[in-house]
């Protein structure tokens, strides 16, 4: 009788939630591969190329060079378009060495991170010492501002494109990569997230109610757990009279 009467109370319970609940994608694209392309600094590796300092720069973890930009490939993300947000994660490294081991810097991992005003950041990992002998290793530091101005991240047949997005060095950039001042232009980045065939119709990242007028998931919830709290009635009624 009484797994009868459980057995009755989880049938309604699945009845009464919404049929999307168990299959609601989370919000915005999930990133399936892309590329970072980046030059890092134009002026920067034609000075490590050059006779006074005399150096190299060398590619692992996954990054290539095909002159004049290094690719790191896509790891993970999600991007939401259409109030841009969300980030990506790309791995790779490469390492700048100069002056006979005494510039000796490793720049790693890039996080793309995109905002809803426009504007985006570049995490890196950098680590060695600099010019003067100082240690510097930080991780994700916010390296690059980089201006989306007039990107449109719309996916195009399941590509997400961003086309020479102009970068200027942060304060935090600065700190970790002193050869430059905070303002600095650096090389400009290029972007391409396959996201296949996205789903816009769930919440924007970064938001809790969702968009265009429609009606937040709580609210599904909160009527299964009335639905069920009705079935639970009944059947203790049913029960007692029996």
């Amino acid at each position: 009788m009484r797994r009868t009467l459980v057995l009755l109370l989880a049938a309604g319970l699945l009845a009464a939630a919404p049929a999307g609940a168990a299959s609601a994608q989370a919000p915005g694209c999930e990133v399936a591969s892309g590329v970072l392309s980046w030059g890092f600094k134009e002026s920067f590796r034609a000075y490590i190329d050059g006779s006074i300092a005399n150096g190299e720069w060398t590619v692992a973890d996954g990054a290539t060079y095909d002159t004049p930009t290094f690719a790191f490939p896509a790891e993970k993300g999600r991007v939401d378009p259409r109030d841009p947000n969300g980030s990506v994660s790309f791995a790779g490294s490469v390492r700048f060495t100069g002056h006979g081991g005494i510039l000796d810097t490793t720049v790693a991992n890039p996080v793309l991170v995109v905002r809803p005003d426009g504007t985006g950041i570049l995490l890196l990992d950098v680590s060695g010492p600099t010019m003067e002998g100082d240690e510097v290793t930080v991780t994700e530091a916010e390296f690059l501002d980089v201006d989306l101005t007039g990107q449109n991240l719309t996916p195009v047949d399941g590509v997400i494109t961003i086309d020479a997005a102009p970068t200027t060095l942060t304060e935090d950039g600065a700190v970790a990569f002193p050869n430059y001042e905070a303002g600095s232009e650096f090389d400009p980045l290029t972007v391409t997230l396959d996201v296949g065939d996205c789903d816009l119709t769930g919440q924007p990242i970064g938001t809790d109610t969702v968009a265009d007028g429609g009606i937040p998931p709580y609210v599904f919830y909160i009527g299964a757990g009335a639905v069920g709290l009705g079935l639970i009635a009944g059947a203790l009624i049913w029960r007692r009279r029996r």
